[in-house]
């Protein structure tokens, strides 16, 4: 084993990498919260969107959006959380405190990204169309609405 870099502080998680290329599992969420990583709390605090959960153990989907003053990294930070983010649904799966569930299967991505000032009916109709389109209520899918 060869060392490369000895870092001056602990790891806290990858740059980030666009809003077109996020993909990350729990833990990776987790450890951006924990870290308050800068250059992701200043993108996804700066931005309201639509949102994508998914259950790997499963393959069902959960779909949801962030919207108001707070951005998606608010909204995130809940989940990081709580690992149910106040979700019905999900809130049905997380039933032990050390979030083991959310670690083993849940993975987040950002399905679109729409600036602050873009009104919030906008991002609730965007989200109804990613419910549908991605099939993420009845049996396939984690959303209740």
């Amino acid at each position: 084993l060869e060392v490369h870099e000895i870092l001056r502080e602990p790891y806290g998680g990858r740059s980030f990498p666009g809003f077109e290329d996020i993909d990350l599992s729990f833990e990776e969420l987790e450890a951006l919260v924990r870290n308050s990583r800068p250059d992701w709390r200043a993108a996804l605090s700066s931005v309201k969107g639509v949102y994508l959960i998914s259950d790997v153990k499963t393959g069902k989907r959960y779909v949801g959006s962030a919207y108001g003053d707070q951005g998606i990294w608010s909204r995130w930070s809940a989940y990081a959380a709580t690992g149910h983010g106040g979700n019905v649904e999900l809130r049905a799966l997380v039933k032990e405190p050390t979030l083991k569930y959310c670690r083993e299967s849940f993975r987040f991505a950002l399905l679109e990204a729409r600036p602050s000032p873009t009104p919030d009916e906008v991002i609730i109709g965007r989200e109804a169309f990613w419910k549908r389109i991605l099939l993420s209520r009845g049996e396939y899918g984690l959303n209740r609405n």
